[in-house]
């Protein structure tokens, strides 16, 4: 019997996810993210906080939309 040492855990890296391009309540198309979409614990922690960043870095709820127009994050990727 051959025996083989074991594998690592690997945490592949985060797959983009697709994002909700337009206000779901009114239609309206949102303005494209300014910021660069956060990680997976970013996104968490926003829950975790009730403060979220909007797609232009304005601080927002995590279901708000900044006096900017961008959406928060979490509306962004369709967690809330």
């Amino acid at each position: 019997m051959i025996r083989t040492a074991p594998q690592p855990f690997v945490i592949p890296d985060d797959e983009p996810l697709p994002h909700i391009t337009h206000d779901l309540d009114t239609g309206l198309p949102w303005p494209e993210p300014a910021v660069p979409e956060p990680d997976f614990i970013t996104l968490a922690g926003f829950l975790f906080e009730a403060v979220a960043a909007a797609t232009d870095g304005c601080p927002v709820e995590p279901d708000g939309i900044c006096r900017h127009g961008h959406p928060s994050w979490l509306l962004r990727l369709g967690v809330v």
